[in-house]
């Protein structure tokens, strides 16, 4: 879908590009004359992206941008510097376990891939970059969803219930953490449900995943993991 063919999205947008660093606070009937539409559709549209956030209106009815296109800013830009910080780790984590690897963020109640390495095999996961699923359909999802993690990770695979994932893989998940602690992302591995053994997978494998997603959540200058109890 084009943005044109969502009219009040295109002139949104539209409305937000007109800000410039010389260009801070906009009244409506200037946008409307910029933007060559009606200044009942101009109020409408000022008072949606007020209510998002997006814009904030001062005393004498000009509208300026609002703390929400910061948000948005920074959160693109802690994704990408996420992605480059645990893109090394995830590649060297690729070779040593000859399986894909991949990074994930939250976004709202959907889990988003923001980094894959495919494994060096004919046999590779099935999704890539930018591929999106309900977050509580998936195991890194909820993990990135906080929910409670006996061990520190989890194993995904096609046959659990109310799962999403890829017919016939298998993945082990764990999460990665940022300076304040807080769960900022996840990672995983990806198999061939089969290609080890169980015991493996629970012993090597998820070990060499744990290391990389505290190595990365090193990197992110987050706190050292307090030892777990043994059991």
């Amino acid at each position: 879908m084009r943005a044109t063919d969502v009219p009040g999205l295109e002139r949104g947008i539209a409305i937000l590009r007109l800000y410039r660093r010389d260009r801070t606070k906009l009244a409506p009937p200037e946008v409307a004359a910029e933007l060559g539409i009606p200044r009942s559709t101009v109020h409408r549209l000022l008072r949606s992206l007020e209510a998002l956030g997006l814009l904030k209106e001062d005393t004498e009815g000009r509208f300026a941008l609002g703390a929400g296109v910061l948000t948005l800013g920074f959160e693109y830009l802690a994704s990408l510097d996420l992605a480059e910080v645990a893109g090394p780790v995830l590649a060297r984590l690729r070779d040593q376990l000859g399986c894909s690897t991949h990074l994930a963020v939250l976004d709202r109640a959907n889990v988003v891939f923001i980094a894959r390495y495919p494994a060096r095999t004919a046999v590779q996961s099935s999704f890539g970059v930018g591929f999106t699923v309900p977050a509580r359909k998936t195991r890194i999802g909820r993990l990135l969803l906080g929910e409670p993690l006996a061990e520190g990770y989890a194993i995904s695979d096609s046959v659990s219930t109310g799962s999403l994932f890829p017919k016939g893989m298998v993945a082990i998940s764990a999460p990665v953490h940022g300076a304040d602690g807080a769960i900022v992302g996840g990672i995983n591995a990806t198999t061939v449900a089969g290609a080890f053994p169980d015991a493996a997978i629970r012993g090597g494998l998820k070990d060499k995943v744990l290391a990389a997603a505290a190595e990365i959540s090193a990197l992110l200058g987050a706190p050292p993991a307090k030892p777990r109890p043994r059991s």
